[in-house]
């Protein structure tokens, strides 16, 4: 019969490290659960409407707006309007001295007038040189004569006639009238003055035919560049004006290279009650878009260095990231598509955030 061996006890330095061991083990489990959660905001986002409504600021301009100028050089001896008046198409704002001008316009209307004598003599010579050709008492050489006078004189009266025209066109270029309707908002000349034809002597401002044009930011282009019609309601900036629903008119698909947006205008009634060079806002109801985008303030948004972005959202206490592109909105907002509704997206602090990132949630409801 074998009898065994007494079980070996451990030795103390084997217990020592044994001991060390755990204890290592102990501060590192406890360091874990120590370390200490970043505290973020976060945020239940909302989904953007498929009917969006982008509010802009414009201004109130003139279809019309002309700097007007005279059409020949000379004296200023009348101006039939002053600042602020209204005037009609048609109406003779200023007047130059025309003396010279009226001179060669009775000079060209005597020349008509013995041109027209002239014809008239040629022609009774003529047909009383037929009458007698008709009795064989003339010679055939006599007629081709007198039909050559008549044909001479009927050549000048209609050149004495071109002449008279020419000489009345430029005694009317001596009046300066209205091309439409409108509102004297410039003056730039006084009675006895030189102008010539570079010379802006008035501006002159339709003020009953009006537009709003806004800029709108290049992310909106592919859903107004096709669409007609487009819903409008304009806000007046003056307190007494009501707002009242428009169009938009026209939408220039041209980009500016600086702001990034494109110009739109919105023709205004003619009983708006606004004038040209004041502020409006125009609140423009976007066509609907296909795709489910979720708003979130821009401070949600972490830049990565390769130039991609991302968004953190809140994961058993932890962050957990989501790597997106987004679009850029006013009012300091962006949209990123694809994604879920239901998640507490963290909208502070994302540039200390990474996977898994210990953090202690706030819930808020707007963000500044």
């Amino acid at each position: 019969m074998i009898t065994p061996l007494p079980a070996k006890k451990p030795t103390n330095l084997c217990m020592f490290l044994m001991a060390i061991l755990l204890s290592m083990l102990g501060n590192q489990t406890f360091a874990q659960s120590q370390q200490t959660a970043i505290a973020v905001d976060v945020i239940y986002p909302k989904q953007m409407q498929n009917n969006q409504n982008l509010l802009l600021t414009g201004t109130i301009e003139a279809k019309q707006r002309a700097q007007l100028a005279p059409l020949e050089a000379g004296r200023v001896i009348a101006l039939n309007f002053e600042i602020g008046d209204v005037v009609k198409s048609g109406q003779t704002l200023l007047t130059l001295d025309n003396k010279l001008a009226t001179l060669e316009v009775q000079g060209a209307k005597a020349s008509l007038n013995a041109a027209e004598v002239n014809q008239q003599e040629a022609k009774r010579l003529y047909t009383e040189v037929l009458q007698l050709s008709k009795q064989q008492l003339v010679a055939e050489t006599l007629i081709s004569e007198r039909a050559a006078s008549l044909a001479n004189a009927t050549a000048q009266l209609a050149r004495a006639s071109a002449t008279l025209s020419l000489k009345q066109e430029l005694l009317n270029r001596h009046s300066l009238n209205a091309p439409f309707n409108g509102v004297i908002a410039q003056r730039n000349v006084d009675l006895g003055e030189w102008i010539t034809q570079q010379t802006s002597v008035l501006t002159l401002v339709a003020q009953d035919d009006l537009r709003l044009t806004v800029a709108i930011p290049q992310q909106y282009y592919s859903r107004l560049v096709k669409q007609s019609n487009v819903p409008v309601t304009v806000l007046p900036d003056s307190n007494d004006t009501q707002s009242f629903d428009a169009l938009l008119s026209r939408f220039v698909p041209v980009s500016d290279g600086i702001t990034r947006t494109f110009v739109a205008q919105i023709d205004l009634p003619k009983d708006s009650g606004l004038v040209a060079g004041m502020s409006a806002r125009a609140q423009i109801t976007l066509p609907n878009s296909s795709s489910n985008a979720v708003i979130l303030p821009r401070s949600a948004i972490k830049q990565h260095p390769d130039g991609g972005s991302s968004v953190f959202i809140v994961d058993n206490g932890k962050a957990k990231r989501i790597i997106t592109s987004y679009t850029s909105l006013p009012g300091n907002q962006v949209a990123i598509s694809n994604q879920a509704f239901d998640l507490a997206y963290i909208v502070s602090g994302v540039e200390l955030l990474k996977e898994g990132t210990p953090i202690t949630p706030n819930v808020v409801t707007s963000v500044r």
